[in-house]
């Protein structure tokens, strides 16, 4: 068949009935329609398959008929056999396993950033509590160094005590004061005082032995009941006073009294 060489094998195959491929099939039963040459070639295909199967049982059919048709086969063009391939054996993953270590080192960074988050809070709240605790600390150490100069003031040996009542008036009102020159200091309680505006207060004043001029000795706004109370260290010790004074002032206090003077000692 040197016509059409590309038909040998599929119409060997077809002259045995054995071309399965339906493709081929369809391929070559088309070009049969319109190719007189490669009709002849099957029907000379197909008598020599005849007398190959006589011979089987019948006389040997001609070497002519029997040379043609394995020369037609051995003619036929042969496909490259390709070695076979060969297959790691192992067990499929799911596609997602290859993810799974990215996805373990995203949530192993995303507990890492909570932990460094939850870890700077609390050390935050730490810093607050430790601070508050300190000012808490250093607040009952004023007040025990307060309680102990109060408890020093009062067993002074030169701590004098006097009462303080509102000039002209009833002695209803009063304040009670102990002073210590040696120590410098002095702690009064009011009692009954009148209310005062929002922004006024009552201011205590020395009055030294030796003429000077005035000396703020500490302030107080009284409570609802007209009670307060002042605990006062001087500048310095050893000064001396021929007596005190108490006069309204603005709030927070002022360095030279505001007449009239309200309250004064008693006798």
């Amino acid at each position: 068949m040197n016509a059409h060489p590309q038909y040998a094998e599929a119409l060997a195959l077809y002259a045995m009935g054995a071309l399965d491929n339906q493709e081929s099939l369809a391929a070559l039963e088309a070009h049969l329609g319109s190719c007189g040459d490669c009709r002849r070639e099957l029907e000379a295909l197909r008598a020599d398959m005849a007398l190959l199967a006589l011979s089987a049982t019948g006389p040997q059919p001609p070497a002519r008929s029997r040379q043609r048709l394995l020369s037609a086969i051995a003619a036929e063009p042969r496909l490259e056999r390709k070695p076979p391939q060969r297959y790691a054996v192992g067990r499929l993953r799911p596609r997602w396993f290859t993810f799974a270590p990215v996805m373990v080192m995203l949530l192993l960074a995303v507990f890492s950033i909570l932990l460094w988050i939850d870890a700077r809070s609390a050390r935050r709240e730490l810093r607050h509590i430790r601070a508050q605790m300190q000012a808490e600390l250093e607040q009952k150490s004023k007040e025990l160094a307060d309680a102990k100069a109060v408890t020093d003031l009062l067993h002074a040996p030169d701590a004098k005590q006097m009462v303080l009542v509102i000039r002209k008036t009833p002695a209803q009102p009063q304040m009670k004061m102990i002073y210590s020159p040696q120590k410098g200091s002095l702690f009064l309680i009011a009692s009954n005082t009148p209310a005062l505006p929002e922004d006024k207060i009552y201011e205590l004043w020395l009055l030294p032995a030796d003429g000077s001029a005035p000396m703020p000795a500490g302030w107080f706004k009284p409570d609802g009941k007209g009670n307060g109370m002042i605990f006062h260290k001087l500048k310095s010790a050893g000064i001396e006073a021929k007596g005190f004074a108490v006069t309204v002032e603005p709030a927070g206090g002022s360095q030279n009294p505001t007449m009239p003077i309200v309250m004064e000692p008693a006798g």
